[in-house]
């Protein structure tokens, strides 16, 4: 192999810093120490792939190659999205939003109502949003509502507009749907039908850029999901303003289940509907004209190990979405390593997962042995489909908790699903043997508990066992 082959293929970053402030004054990301390792392999990915002749001088290419910087932002902005992720949010839209925003008397009865997706990717949200409507309004909902979608990667939208998804991309949708809205094609994809990718219009969209394309303002509901864990808090406040001056007066957006707090500055008003938080630009409550008596001058102090304590049996009680809130409480100086661990699981659970990614990181930055951390980022780099990186977590956990069946488990997945017959069979045979002994006193156990007892775990092992061993594997 050449040698400058070689150099480009594994570049050396010495100094991050240009390239972060560059993503940040052009694109409004945010990457701070901790999502160092995330910032690294997405520009040697890019250096790569552009065949730039070092660090040095891809940064020159980003000042002045926009489609490139607008690659680079969305390859650090990979999140996990599938159809009907955070589906309360769509239940909230079609029972409460769209009931609501139809009984008013603001505009004509022929005016549709008007969604935008803001950070939409590869369009499984404005295309969920596009169902659920299509489910709630039958036919009447191509005429009663117009649905925009933007995003900043030209790819992407193309990549949207084309409406074609592979399978994992259903695993929250009904069959029904599935059957009813997509066609399979020969290559294993999913086509979606013409009619609904027809109520979805696609624009590129830089939520830090000045002035937003014409023809966004007047938006009746925003939804503005798992895209602020990028943004540092005065780029959050900024892109929020923008988002709110996009509204309609009693206007609605719809921000992600770890997002409320973080969101919640004072711009817009907060409501929640049946447990789940929005917020709309209705005005805020006025002070009252005589103010009442305080009962106390200062707030009791934060307790974040109580949080943590009250966070971790929400959790265990699969209120998911209310842990993370509790969690969202304890200023971040504050956070342990023990409330970041349970956060990125809750994350990576609740399909966010970039977030769990850079939670998993700060975690790690405390304590770069952190076993939860460590497992919640393999299972992250593996959703992300870097394997290599999720291998590398789960060695990491072998080498300091041997005994650890959750990492010989999910090693064993990933050999499988590489086709490494041999290597997967010796993990899951590990797997099934630490499963079938008794727990060692003080042996740590999952944050949350498994949907399978031990012997159904067992049992999974003895079958993949069996199945490999028809195979050919030792």
């Amino acid at each position: 192999m050449h040698p400058d082959r070689r150099r480009r293929a594994r570049p050396v970053v010495n100094d991050l810093a240009p390239l972060r402030t560059l993503i940040r004054e052009r694109i409004g990301l945010h990457f701070d120490a901790a999502s160092e390792t995330t910032l690294r392999e997405a520009l040697a990915r890019r250096i790569a792939h552009t065949a730039s002749d070092g660090p040095a001088a891809y940064l020159a290419r980003l000042r002045a190659d926009e489609a490139e910087l607008m690659a680079l932002g969305s390859l650090l902005t990979i999140n996990e999205t599938y159809f009907y992720r955070e589906a309360q949010h769509l239940e909230l839209l079609t029972d409460h939003l769209i009931p609501t925003l139809r009984a008013r008397d603001h505009a004509p009865p022929e005016t549709p109502i008007r969604i935008l997706s803001a950070g939409c990717s590869s369009g499984e949200e404005p295309y969920s949003i596009a169902i659920a409507l299509e489910q709630r309004l039958g036919a009447e909902a191509a005429a009663a509502v117009r649905i925009s979608a933007g995003d900043l990667d030209p790819e992407v939208l193309e990549r949207a507009r084309a409406g074609r998804y592979g399978a994992f991309t259903f695993r929250a949708l009904d069959p029904a749907l599935r059957a009813r809205h997509f066609t399979r094609l020969d290559n294993g994809q999913h086509q979606l039908a013409a009619a609904i990718r027809a109520r979805v219009d696609f624009l590129a969209l830089n939520l830090l850029a000045r002035d937003y394309p014409p023809g966004l303002q007047g938006q009746d509901v925003i939804f503005y999901r798992n895209v602020s864990i990028y943004f540092d808090p005065p780029t959050r406040a900024q892109v929020l303003a923008q988002l709110a001056r996009l509204l309609n007066p009693g206007g609605f957006l719809i921000v992600g289940v770890a997002e409320t707090l973080a969101n919640d500055i004072g711009l817009l008003r907060q409501h929640v509907h049946r447990g789940i938080f929005y917020f709309s630009n209705a005005p805020l409550a006025q002070p009252a004209l005589t103010p009442p008596r305080p009962v106390r001058r200062t707030p009791p102090p934060l307790d974040p190990a109580r949080c943590y304590t009250e966070a971790l049996e929400l959790a265990r009680a699969e209120r998911y979405t209310e842990a993370l809130t509790r969690l969202a409480m304890i200023p971040l100086e504050r956070r342990s390593v023990a409330a970041l661990e349970l956060r990125a699981l809750l994350e990576f659970e609740t399909g966010a997962i970039a977030a769990a990614q850079a939670s998993c990181e700060q975690a790690l930055a405390s304590d770069p042995w952190s076993l939860e951390a460590l497992l919640v980022s393999a299972r992250c780099a593996r959703r992300q489909g870097r394997t290599q990186a999720a291998s590398t977590q789960l060695a990491r956990v072998i080498y300091v908790q041997p005994e650890c069946w959750r990492a010989h488990y999910q090693l064993a997945e990933l050999h499988r699903a590489e086709g490494a017959a041999a290597p997967a069979a010796r993990e899951y045979r590990i797997a099934r043997n630490l499963l079938t002994a008794e727990l060692p006193p003080g042996a740590p156990r999952p944050l949350l508990p498994s949907a399978l007892s031990r012997r159904d775990l067992r049992l999974i092992c003895e079958r993949h066992l069996a199945r490999l061993a028809a195979q050919g594997a030792d």
